[in-house]
C-alpha cells in the first residue's frame, strides 16, 4: 500500500446527517458518491441498463465534460484499501475497503454507487496532515495522502480499532523528533515555549500551510510586568536547515525568535534569537506525554 485516501462524504443529498448515518452507523457501512441524476439520463435515451460501476462511470463521462476524480479513487480501488473520512461532529474513521464498487440509485440521497467498507470511529485526536487534508481549498471529494509516516500511522490506527493485526505496520527507527509529522512536531514545540518559557500562543498568528510567512506563530508573555512577545519556526526531519539571519528583522522589531530543526546556521551572528535544544525538547516530553495530545504521543508506539 503506497497511500490512504482522504475521502469527503458528501454528495448532493439535502439532508447530509442522514446520508452520514446510512453510510457509517447502519449494518453495512459504505463510502458513498453522487451523481444519481445520470440514471434518468439513461433512462430518458432508453439506453441500456447500468449495471455495473464501470458503466456509472462510462455513463458519467458521456455527460460530464470533466469527471471528477473520485470515480477514478473508485474505479482504481481494491480490498484492504484504507480511507480517512469526517463527520459532521467533527469525528474521524478509518474505513478499509472490503468490496469492489458497485452501483445504487438513490434519487433522495443523492447516491449514484456505494464502496462496501468496514469503518470505526477514531475521534478528534489525529494527526494535523490528516485534518489540513480535509481542509484544502478545492480539495475535492477524494485525495491521495501519499507520506509514509501517515500510511504506516493509518494501518496501526485500523488495527487498534479493530482489535486485529489486518496490516504489518513498520516501526521507523529514530527518535520521536526525527520521525513526528511535521504538525505534531511544531505542536510540540509551541507547546514546550507555552509550559516552559511562559508564554501564550496567538491563536490568530498560526500560519496557513498555504502561506509563505517563514513563522509558525507568535507568542506574548504570560507575565504581566514583562511585554516580551517572541516568534517560532520550526523544521522537522534529520538535515533540515535554518538560517537565523533570516529573521533579523522580527528581532529587530523587539521579538525573541525561538528556533528548532536539525541545523541552525549563524545563530551566534544574531542576538535575541535561541536554539531550542533538542535534549530540552526531549525532556520537556517525557515531563508532559502525559498531558500532551494523542496525536504526538500515539507516534512514540509506533516508533520505539
Amino acid at each position: 500500500m503506497d497511500q490512504v485516501i482522504r475521502f469527503n462524504l458528501k454528495t448532493d443529498c439535502k439532508d447530509r446527517a442522514r446520508l452520514l448515518e446510512y453510510c457509517l452507523n447502519g449494518r453495512k457501512q459504505f463510502l458513498a458518491i453522487g451523481w444519481s441524476y445520470i440514471y434518468k439520463e439513461i433512462e430518458n435515451k432508453e439506453t441500456k441498463k447500468i449495471e455495473k460501476f464501470q458503466e456509472f462511470y462510462d455513463a458519467v463521462k458521456e455527460v460530464v465534460p470533466r469527471i471528477n476524480h473520485v470515480f477514478n479513487v473508485f474505479l482504481e480501488v481494491k480490498k484492504d484499501d484504507l480511507f480517512w473520512t469526517r463527520d459532521l461532529d467533527g469525528y474521524y474513521w478509518i474505513c478499509r475497503a472490503i468490496g469492489e464498487p458497485k452501483i445504487k440509485c438513490d434519487y433522495d440521497m443523492d447516491i449514484g454507487a456505494l464502496l462496501p467498507i468496514v469503518a470505526y470511529k477514531v475521534g478528534m485526536d489525529v494527526p494535523g496532515q490528516i485534518k489540513a487534508s480535509f481542509n484544502r481549498p478545492n480539495g475535492g471529494i477524494a485525495g491521495k495522502i501519499k507520506d509514509n509516516i501517515i500510511i504506516e500511522y493509518s494501518k496501526y490506527m485500523y488495527n487498534l480499532f479493530s482489535k486485529t493485526e489486518k496490516y504489518d505496520y513498520k516501526k521507523i527507527e529514530g527518535s520521536i523528533l526525527d520521525n513526528l509529522p511535521d504538525f505534531e512536531l511544531e505542536e510540540m514545540v509551541i507547546a514546550y515555549l507555552q509550559l516552559e518559557k511562559n508564554y501564550y500562543v496567538l491563536s490568530n498568528s498560526i500560519a496557513k500551510k498555504s502561506t509563505t510567512i517563514n513563522i509558525e506563530c507568535e507568542f506574548r508573555s504570560r507575565d504581566k510586568n514583562n511585554e516580551q512577545k517572541a516568534v517560532l519556526q520550526v523544521k522537522g526531519g534529520k538535515d533540515s536547515t535554518i538560517n537565523a539571519m533570516d529573521y533579523k528583522t522580527y528581532i529587530d522589531d523587539g521579538y525573541i525568535v525561538y528556533l528548532y530543526g536539525p541545523i541552525i546556521e549563524n545563530i551566534n551572528l544574531v542576538e535575541n534569537c535561541c536554539e531550542i535544544n533538542r535534549a530540552d525538547l526531549i525532556k520537556f516530553y517525557e515531563e508532559y506525554k502525559l498531558i500532551l495530545p494523542e496525536s504526538i504521543t500515539i507516534w512514540e508506539d509506533l516508533f520505539i
